[in-house]
């Protein structure tokens, strides 16, 4: 059991480093004068939607390998996977926000539907970063994510 402890502990330190982390940043782009609820250039935009189907994309595939490793032996290990999995759709939620901004911003060149989807997600991961059995239906919640992906990427691009 002292393990046990010793993980709990660990996970407690890491969440509350991240959220000092996370707010430290939001504060200094604030500060910047980057405030993701304005109507931004285009051409700005549209290279941000590329950053974030990179992101959303490395975050997928790690969501993706823990569905198909499943949950780890050892009540330790098992606590160290969810907080992982919870921090991995908490940063998706936070990237799928962003997107919806972003989307936003070039409507109506892009289609209504990604962009609800887009805010539906976002709000759908961070729901499940936060729910007890966050991982029912994760496969194809990051399938679903996955489609959106290629959407934001594909269509905004298209519309040029």
């Amino acid at each position: 059991m002292p393990n046990d402890s010793a993980a709990f502990h660990a996970v407690a330190l890491v969440a509350a480093a991240r959220t000092a982390l996370q707010t430290a940043r939001r504060i200094g782009e604030r500060r910047a004068g980057r405030d993701a609820s304005e109507q931004e250039p285009e051409q700005a935009v549209r290279g941000d939607l590329g950053e974030l189907h990179a992101e959303v994309g490395a975050l997928l595939v790690r969501l993706r390998l823990r569905v198909v490793a499943g949950v780890p032996d050892g009540e330790a290990a098992a606590l160290a996977q969810a907080f992982e999995d919870r921090l991995l759709l908490d940063d998706l939620g936070d990237a799928l926000s962003v997107a919806h901004q972003k989307l936003l911003s070039l409507y109506p060149a892009v289609d209504e539907a990604t962009v609800e989807d887009a805010r539906v997600l976002a709000g759908e991961a961070r729901r499940r970063s936060v729910a007890d059995g966050y991982e029912r239906g994760l496969a194809a919640f990051t399938a679903r994510v996955g489609d959106l992906r290629d959407a934001f990427s594909e269509g905004p691009a298209r519309e040029s």
